[in-house]
């Protein structure tokens, strides 16, 4: 399938600098700039709140802190 697409000249030369920079077709670099805006618009389905689940809550304990309130099994389940 073929586009035509309009890129005001500062990021006509902008893209123009960055295809000769890493050795990449224009062609190349319009598919993977389509892939990675579908990518990054799928991972949007869940909402921004599950990119912060990595910083944790300060106001949680921590997983290991909890554990060592366990008591241990008193006899091998298996």
């Amino acid at each position: 399938m073929n586009i035509s697409v309009y890129l005001p000249d500062s990021l006509k030369n902008r893209f123009d600098s960055y295809v000769k920079k890493k050795g990449m077709t224009t062609n190349g670099a319009i598919r993977k700039a389509v892939e990675l805006l579908l990518k990054q618009e799928s991972n949007k389905k869940w909402g921004n709140w599950i990119n912060k689940l990595d910083s944790g809550d300060s106001d949680f304990p921590s997983i290991e802190e909890i554990r060592k309130d366990l008591n241990s099994p008193k006899e091998n389940l298996f």
